[in-house]
């Protein structure tokens, strides 16, 4: 293989790369990107984000779930639930519609514990994943 043939394949290597990474870098758009192009932002209860729809919760949940692709879901009688990295988003019935709120994951799990403990975990943070071996054990 002459050196012209390797720079002519590094070269198309490096390209491939560079818009691999341009992509990763502009292409994520994520949850609360989503949330305020497609919903109507109705207020901020507290540190929640409430969005409101037209749609009842089931298809507001598909369109969200298929756009925004969450790490695990939670569908309850009550509402549904997705847990991305960072953000938790429920989506509830209100009147004809939905309501559609967006937390950081602490707030998150605070506000709908009854909902998602025991299915996500505690939300307890940093020591969550810490198990004891009983009396004594872990410290």
């Amino acid at each position: 293989m002459t050196l012209r043939s390797k720079l002519f394949i590094a070269g198309g290597i490096a390209a491939v790369g560079l818009i691999v990474l341009v992509f990763a870098l502009l292409g994520g758009r994520g949850i609360r990107d989503h949330l305020d192009d497609n919903y109507q932002r109705a207020s901020s209860e507290g540190r929640s984000v409430v969005y409101t729809s037209d749609q009842k919760p089931k298809a507001v949940y598909e369109s969200v779930r298929s756009a925004v692709t969450p790490a695990d879901v939670q569908v309850d009688p009550e509402g549904y639930f997705l847990r991305y990295s960072d953000d938790i988003v429920a989506i509830t019935a209100n009147d004809a519609g939905s309501r559609i709120y967006l937390d950081d994951e602490r707030r998150g799990y605070a506000l709908w514990f009854p909902f998602v403990a025991g299915v996500w975990g505690t939300g307890g943070g940093l020591g969550e994943g810490v198990r004891g071996g009983g009396p004594g054990g872990g410290k």
